[in-house]
Parts: structure tokens; C-alpha cells; sequence
């Protein structure tokens, strides 16, 4: 069967009145394929758990064929992809949940790589520590070459991703509207570089809009694409990014939750979710060493990241003016670490524009802040 008949197939059934997700997912266990479930009888269909009678009928509903043709020509003109159940390229990690999208529209390219997935969520509204701490394991993540996983929602989601692309790294946002509605709309920019350094998807049909309801089936996405879950702030019990961990745990992901200061409002339920199990993460090495031990990742006696000198020399040739000559006031491992009134006595920078640089270079990889607001080089390997 060629591809598009047996899309229209695919978006047939998930058309189907009565027919939810996990019982789509039931027949295609039982079926192992689209045309085998259209192909088989109202009794062996009858057999299936969750399956009512008269399915047959609404299988060959007219309806349901026309808008299949009709939004797979939509898909085809808006350059958006559909991918099913039984697609090679559909994500493994997704596979395993009891209720996957049956369809995902696509914008962008899933590979391999991807089911090394790290998911990153919390708060529309924060504070700066939790600006930094969702640029921090971002961009850590990405340099692990791990995919970062996020709804492209204002706030915590979006720094997490847009940071991840800035080190290089690969994205996939999952959205709770069509793939032609870009919500919000002020991410478009966000939304187009994802979709060339990784992808863009949704279950829902073109021209569906960012509906309350939406955003809890999204979640479940996030969820089930990655290894594991990190929410950075959230001071609603009631949040997406809370759902987004529930989800996890009913799918057997890890849950990782950011500290925050006790009565901050902002750490409210990150601490809660630390006092209930979570583990406690402050950087993309935790996420790491607790879910990808096989990486070999050698850490020292501090707990910070070896690094190649190829990897070192890569970023440090980017440098440029101010951010060059900061970086080469601070000193290796192995001759101590030098404190902040130190760069800035030897620099002549502000002391703000040298937090601003330095807290830049230790999301790129290059220096660590050591205990007591000391700074050094990452150390290389050997």
C-alpha cells in the first residue's frame, strides 16, 4: 500500500466515533497494521477490548474519508508531514505509553537521536534563577547531545529550548493546537528554528486552536517522548508542567525537580515534588550520570564535567572582545579558581556586565562557579 492510502486510512480511524486512543492502539497491538484492522470483521474487531458494535459502520463513515483527503491535501500544501502507529520514523519512546497519538503531524525531521530525550517544563511566569537554571540544563543537555523536549510555551519551556538550539542541540516541541497555529504567536521565530533542528508536532488536525482541554493530551506527549522530566519552577499545583510529571510517572519516566528556596513562591511545588520523590537536580549533569551511566561521563572530586580539549577549543575560538579576555583571567583546575572582585579589579568591566559574561560562559560549557562564588575553567580530560 502506498504511503498517502494508508494515511487516509490512519486519519480515518483516529476520526472514529467511540474509537479512542488506547483502544486504537489495542487494535493495532492485536492488527499489527492499519489495513489489517480495516481489513478484519466485525467479529474479530468485536474481540478487541473497549471495541463496541457497529464498527464496521463507522469505520467507512463518508465523513471520515472526506476529511481525510481533504487534510491530507491541507498537510501537502502546508509542508507538514503526518506519521502513524506502524511508521518506521514514529518515535519509540512514544510507542511505549498505553495511549499514543494514533497521528502525528510533523514539521521537521525525528532521527535516532531522539530517543536520548530530556524533557524541560515549568512556569509562564519566574524569576531570574529560574531563567538561569532553564538556559543552564538546556544548554547542558544539548551538549550531552540530548534532545530537549517542551511545549514551546512562554516562559520556562521556551528558554529550555531556545537554549538547547543555541548550543547546538536538537528540539522537539510538541504543541496543543495545529501545526498552522502557532501558539504563542510571538514564538514563530522559535517555532521555525525547531522545526530545522529537530521537529515540531501535534495531534491535532490543521486549524485547531490552543483549546484549555488540548494542553493536558499535549502533555502526555511531552511526557512519553522523553526519559525523563525536569521541572524547573511551578507554583500551581494545578500547572501544566505538574501534569506533565504526573504523566511521566504513570509512564514510568524519571521525574527531576529544580530546589528552590523554602517560602519562595516560585519553588512551592518543586520542593514539593523533591519531598515526594523527585530527585534533586542543579545541572544537566545530574540529569546525566542518573539516567545515561553508560555515557562514562568522569567526573572529579567537585562533581563537575570533564571535557575534551577539542570540545574546549571549539567554543573558546568563538570568543570575542570582552567575553575573550574574561575568560582568559580565569584560571585551570589545577591552579586554583579566582574570585568575582578579582575579574572585575582585572578587567574593568562592571559588575554586572562581568556577571553577565560569566554566567554565559558557564552555560556554553567553558568555566564552573565553585562554592563561595569562585570561578575556574572546566577541567580537561585525560
Amino acid at each position: 500500500m502506498v504511503v498517502n492510502e494508508k494515511i487516509l486510512l490512519w486519519l480515518r480511524l483516529n476520526e472514529a466515533k467511540g474509537v479512542g486512543r488506547i483502544s486504537i492502539k489495542r487494535l493495532y497491538d492485536r492488527f499489527g497494521s492499519v489495513e489489517g484492522i480495516f481489513e478484519a470483521d466485525e467479529a474479530e474487531l468485536g474481540k478487541v477490548e473497549g471495541i463496541r458494535r457497529g464498527i464496521i459502520k463507522e469505520l467507512n463513515n463518508k465523513a471520515h474519508q472526506d476529511f481525510a483527503k481533504a487534510e491530507l491535501e491541507r498537510c501537502e500544501k502546508a509542508g507538514v508531514r503526518i506519521i502513524a502507529l506502524d511508521f518506521p520514523e514514529y518515535p519509540a519512546n512514544l510507542l511505549q505509553i498505553p495511549d499514543p497519538p494514533p497521528v502525528l503531524y510533523v514539521k521537521g525531521e525525528f532521527n535516532k537521536d531522539d530517543e536520548r530525550a530530556v524533557a524541560v517544563v515549568g512556569s509562564r511566569n519566574h524569576n531570574e534563577y529560574g531563567e538561569f537554571m532553564a538556559k543552564r540544563l538546556g544548554s547542558g543537555l544539548a551538549r550531552f547531545g540530548i534532545t530537549v523536549v517542551s511545549g514551546m510555551a512562554r516562559g520556562i519551556d521556551s528558554l529550555a529550548q531556545a537554549s538547547a538550539l543555541d548550543a547546538g542541540g536538537r528540539s522537539i516541541a510538541v504543541l496543543g493546537s495545529g501545526l498552522d497555529v502557532v501558539y504563542p504567536p510571538e514564538h514563530k521565530n522559535l517555532y521555525e528554528r525547531i522545526s530545522e533542528n529537530g521537529a515540531v508536532i501535534s495531534e491535532f488536525p490543521l486549524g485547531e486552536g490552543p483549546s484549555a482541554e488540548n494542553f493536558p493530551r499535549r502533555n502526555r506527549i511531552i511526557s512519553g517522548l522523553s526519559m525523563g522530566v525536569v521541572v524547573v519552577q511551578a507554583n500551581n499545583p494545578q500547572s501544566g508542567s505538574l501534569i506533565t510529571a504526573r504523566a511521566a510517572l504513570e509512564q514510568g519516566r524519571n521525574v527531576y525537580a529544580v530546589p528552590g528556596n523554602a517560602g519562595s513562591v516560585w519553588a512551592k511545588e518543586t520542593n514539593r515534588l523533591i519531598k515526594q520523590g523527585a530527585v534533586l537536580v542543579e545541572s544537566a549533569e545530574d540529569i546525566v550520570f542518573d539516567l545515561f551511566p553508560s555515557m562514562g561521563v568522569k567526573v572529579d572530586e567537585m562533581g563537575s564535567l570533564f571535557q575534551s580539549a577539542e570540545k574546549r577549543e571549539e567554543l573558546s575560538a568563538g570568543l570575542r572582545g570582552k567575553e575573550e579576555e574574561l575568560y582568559s583571567l580565569i584560571p585551570e583546575p589545577e591552579e586554583g579558581s579566582v574570585e568575582m572582585d578579582h575579574l572585575i579589579r582585572k578587567s574593568g568591566l562592571a559588575a554586572n556586565e562581568a556577571q553577565s559574561i560569566l554566567t554565559e560562559l558557564e552555560l556554553s560549557g567553558l568555566i564552573e562557579k565553585l562554592p563561595g562564588g569562585k570561578w575556574r575553567k572546566r577541567r580537561i580530560a585525560q
